[in-house]
């Protein structure tokens, strides 16, 4: 199996990708839980399974149904070789409404595996062997792959790597650091990488600059975890130059934990690239009939794991939309899978005050005004105890108090979907909720409902 991302022709990829796809069948209806159940159901035997195209004839699976009974995607690895068998790590993805995490199993088989893909993504993002990666992303009361990849990304490249330790994870851990110690941690082992969650990153950067501290070795700035729109990228750069990083490129990564690493940008603009090809199938599919669509038409983005032994996910909706293309890329030549539009969330109408709110459109609308700063959207009942108190939706922003800056902001999103909101200029980013406590959401609904 080629582990590299090189591939020297979209055929060379296809064949690889054909034969994995044979083995990954003949193990998922002898091992897999849920699709064994599903094929039943739906009347399909592995023989209805002769090619990648035959993979269409699956059911999309949806992260509610992967949520549901985690347990039944992974593999009975029993009898298989020791690699296939032992649990190496289980990582945890978004959880239920109830806030209970899901995870994701892998056996020391699929480690070996998320090294090669980890491997590639820095060799696509132009990594070398003199950088120094700066780890800024916080640890997490349950294993999240933010955390713990960068240093994997590091080992299997063997690049240096510290941990900054951001923040406190828990009542229980007493190792992180405040943003100054972060920032002089940066400083002091001379980052030539920075890693993290875009808003913390331009934290780190802003703050620097109001120590008078210079950081002319940082060349790359990894971000993820996040939305980050051209605005936010122009004032993450303008960060940089204020810090004598004058030269540094910004790298967004569209990454998931049923990745295990992200698909990433060679180079800004080229468009998100599959690592590691060979082993993740990223199609595009229609969001009523569920079928591919031809490269270049917007659909969904859909994931199948060609060579896993825990978790296994086919036909996955990473819930998102976005289009593929597989040109080689007109930048570094890779022949993979490239999204080529930032993935926009699929996220469901909200009603809000009786008018129906499309979530992305007001986070669109306050990424063009806010750029890199920090923010949070929150809608809320107006009175929790009375349930026909009505809604409020609230907007938390990050940095001084600006009043024309509060008067824009109100204007603008009661323009796109009509409500008059809140907001509350000069908050503290560290006070709102974030996901598994590593990523932010910009949006959020919390009326329980």
């Amino acid at each position: 199996m080629n582990t590299d991302h090189s591939f020297a022709s979209a055929e060379q990829l296809h064949a690889v990708r054909e034969a994995a796809f044979a083995d990954m069948m003949d193990v998922v209806c002898q091992r897999h839980p849920h699709y064994q159940s599903l094929m039943q159901q739906q009347g399909l035997a592995r023989s209805d399974f002769k090619n990648l195209s035959d993979l269409a004839k699956l059911p999309l699976t949806h992260k509610a149904d992967y949520m549901a009974a985690p347990e039944r995607f992974s593999l009975n690895t029993e009898g298989m070789p020791l690699e296939m068998q032992t649990v190496w790590d289980t990582m945890y993805t978004t959880g239920s409404t109830g806030g209970k995490p899901t995870p994701f199993v892998s056996t020391s088989f699929d480690f070996f595996n998320i090294l090669a893909l980890q491997r590639n993504m820095l060799r696509l993002r132009g990594v070398h062997r003199q950088d120094v990666i700066a780890n800024l992303f916080p640890l997490t009361p349950a294993p999240h792959g933010a955390w713990i990849r960068v240093l994997h990304a590091a080992a299997s490249l063997n690049v240096r790597v510290f941990s900054a330790m951001p923040g406190q994870a828990s009542p229980y851990f007493g190792l992180g650091h405040g943003l100054d110690e972060v920032v002089q941690l940066v400083q002091s082992q001379e980052a030539s990488v920075l890693w993290g969650v875009p808003s913390y990153v331009y934290r780190v950067l802003v703050r620097a600059a109001q120590l008078g501290l210079r950081l002319p070795r940082v060349r790359l700035v990894f971000v993820t975890g996040e939305a980050m729109g051209e605005q936010a990228r122009t004032d993450m750069q303008q960060a940089l130059q204020q810090v004598g990083a004058h030269h540094a490129q910004i790298s967004i990564s569209y990454g998931a934990t049923e990745f295990q690493g992200g698909l990433v940008e060679c180079t800004p603009g080229a468009g998100f690239h599959n690592p590691l090809p060979g082993q993740l199938l990223i199609e595009v599919v229609d969001p009523h009939t569920h079928q591919p669509v031809p490269d270049g038409q917007a659909g969904w983005v859909v994931l199948t794991h060609l060579q896993r032994r825990g978790t296994v996910l086919l036909r996955y909706a990473l819930g998102d939309t976005s289009v593929r293309t597989q040109q080689p890329c007109p930048h570094c030549g890779a022949i993979t899978d490239r999204l080529v539009q930032t993935p926009n969330r699929v996220d469901a109408l909200l009603k809000i005050k009786g008018m129906l709110v499309n979530p992305a459109v007001v986070v669109a609308a306050l990424d063009e005004m806010l750029g890199a700063r920090a923010y949070q959207v929150q809608v809320l009942a107006a009175d929790p105890t009375q349930a026909l108190a009505g809604d409020v939706m609230h907007i938390w922003v990050e940095g001084a108090h600006e009043a024309a800056l509060q008067t824009a902001l109100i204007e603008r999103v009661k323009q796109v979907c009509g409500i008059t909101a809140q907001v509350s200029l000069g908050a503290n980013p560290s006070s709102w909720g974030a996901d598994q406590h590593w990523k932010r959401k910009k949006f959020v609904d919390l009326r329980g409902h």
